[in-house]
């Protein structure tokens, strides 16, 4: 059993880990199948090299990503009478689908625009890999290099796109999941 495993199972309990797991390789397995979709072509192992391929078959593989690495930053105020008034002000720094394995330029650029943020918690949501499947280490990598520039109370949330495999790691870096 692996160290994941065991975490997992601490955290979780063994039935409700092996039970998500389980859970994850059958979805991980399906192309065609179960949910509202006949066809899931996220899970498609060719998706990627298609979509690449006819990109720059067409020529706008420059032009995506360069709007991939061009990252902005929106800033949202939000006034609600029935707020607490200890919310008066609060900052939530809120970063999701970074997909943070598949252009490194892009996480340059989020780690870049979050450097000297000033706000009073971070929350990352899902989802934090390219694909719905296999190896998750890359994208842990990249999600370790924007951590570097994060600071105060930090939170993450999975996506459709990321296993909970990736608990642990993003638990070694202070994440609350």
């Amino acid at each position: 059993m692996t160290d994941i495993s065991l975490r997992l199972d601490a955290r979780l309990g063994r039935i409700h880990a092996r039970q998500r797991l389980g859970i994850e390789d059958d979805h991980e397995a399906q192309i065609f199948g179960q949910g509202l979709n006949f066809f899931h072509l996220e899970n498609w192992y060719s998706i990627h090299a298609v979509i690449r391929n006819g990109l720059r078959f067409t020529g706008l593989y420059g032009r995506g990503c360069r709007n991939a690495e061009n990252v902005q930053l929106r800033v949202n105020t939000i006034t609600s009478a029935t707020l607490p008034r200890g919310f008066d002000g609060f900052r939530i720094l809120h970063l999701s689908d970074l997909h943070t394995d598949m252009s490194g330029p892009a996480m340059d650029r989020v780690t870049e625009l979050v450097a000297n943020l000033d706000y009073d918690i971070c929350v990352l949501t899902g989802d934090f890999r390219a694909k719905t499947f296999g190896p998750f280490e890359a994208a842990m990598d990249g999600v370790a290099r924007v951590r570097a520039s994060l600071k105060g109370p930090l939170y993450g949330v999975l996506g459709n796109h990321d296993t909970v495999r990736m608990v642990p790691a993003l638990e070694d870096m202070a994440f609350a999941c």
